[in-house]
């Protein structure tokens, strides 16, 4: 499932150079005075609605196995037809929230099915998965999704040689970035730091910089090490025309980063927008060379070129996506469609050979499948 943290990126910004020390971080509570502190704190978070907790408390779901347990949870909380909840992007809300509301965000959906799968008794844990980014302009800012999802650990019956051993099931919104690979497990902090993050973006969409103000600091209070925080609040300071803090926040986001690239175009066009050209070039060869690299890159640029109608540009970068990767699903689903819109069949249908060794029961390969056999090329 796509999202959680929504990491802004304002049309001057991008990060690099030594980061400033905690000590020196450039926090600004007299410019953005007024704003109220998070009234959701992490029992909040994760708290459900009482009517829900006894159904999963219900002693004929307890004495299920854990695998049926995963599909009744499921059914409980989704229904049986998994169409109980609308999507709902823009807001992320609590557990009992989302459960009363029907709908949410893909965050607010992880949060309530973990924090179900845990009522549950379930071995559950919410993880950050990696994927390409996607932008997604609204107004005068780029919204780009990080993927996260609930990995379920389901114990064997027979446990050899009194080890146990697990299957994973992974309980997944979002099925054009499903993934079955392990992701980075988040604990409570790192998901109420998330859900911070997003409120704090909400509002600065809003112009509310008070607020986006206080709830992005909540967020690096309750994890320090998040690095997204730290570009959205160098937008929010961009915002109020302090250029030069801006700066430290991005280049503080870059030294957290494991994928500074956001932080880094950011700083980039800080840098130009200031006429600092030699500054400016050298960060923009820092990201070239990161870039090149990364197959995660690479696989975003296909995805915009398919988007932009350019199936040849994108089978370029997606071959090299390729190269870099080994069993990587989303590389095999988009180096698929763009063979297909390139009228390239065969290759096409090899890509989808491929994807359905790694993993068979892949929902983009299905529908690509269904896409290819009825001759359509959208």
């Amino acid at each position: 499932m796509r999202l959680l943290a929504l990491v802004i990126v304002v049309a001057a910004l991008a990060g690099c150079a030594t980061a400033p020390s905690p000590a020196t971080l450039p926090w600004r509570d007299e410019a953005f005075a007024g704003g109220t502190e998070p009234t959701v704190g992490k029992e909040d978070l994760f708290r459900l609605d009482a009517a829900l907790v006894r159904q999963l408390g219900a002693p004929e779901v307890r004495a299920l196995r854990p695998k049926q347990r995963v599909e009744k949870l499921l059914e409980l909380v989704y229904g049986p037809d998994r169409r109980r909840f609308e999507y709902a992007a823009g807001h992320s809300t609590p557990a009992n929230e989302t459960w009363r509301l029907k709908r949410g965000d893909c965050i607010s959906l992880t949060v309530l099915t973990f924090a179900a799968a845990r009522a549950l008794g379930l071995d559950a844990v919410m993880q950050e998965v990696q994927v390409p980014a996607v932008y997604d302009r609204r107004g005068s800012l780029d919204y780009v999704n990080h993927h996260v999802n609930v990995l379920v650990q389901v114990g064997t019956d027979r446990p050899v040689l009194s080890l146990a051993r697990y299957d994973d099931v992974i309980i997944d919104f979002e099925p054009e970035f499903a993934s079955t690979a392990r992701g980075q497990p988040l604990a409570d902090e790192g998901v109420l730091a998330r859900y911070y993050n997003n409120i704090g973006v909400e509002a600065l969409a809003r112009r509310d910089y008070a607020n986006a103000y206080t709830h992005l600091r909540a967020a690096a209070r309750v994890q320090p090490n998040y690095a997204p925080t730290y570009t959205n609040l160098a937008a929010l300071y961009i915002e109020r025309g302090l250029a030069a803090e801006a700066e430290q926040w991005l280049k503080h986001s870059v030294a957290a980063s494991e994928r500074p690239e956001h932080p880094m175009r950011a700083l980039h066009q800080l840098l130009l927008d200031q006429g600092r050209e030699q500054e400016a070039a050298a960060v923009a060869q820092r990201l070239r060379a990161w870039q090149q690299n990364d197959p995660y890159y690479w696989v975003s640029e296909g995805i915009r070129h398919l988007r932009d109608n350019q199936p040849r540009e994108a089978v370029r970068a997606l071959e090299r996506a390729q190269q870099l990767t080994s069993g990587f699903t989303e590389v095999h689903r988009y180096l698929a469609l763009a063979y297909w819109r390139l009228g390239e069949s065969t290759r096409a249908q090899e890509q989808l050979q491929v994807l359905a060794t790694i993993n068979s029961n892949d929902p983009m390969g299905a529908k690509l499948r269904r896409k290819f056999d009825t001759g359509s090329s959208r």
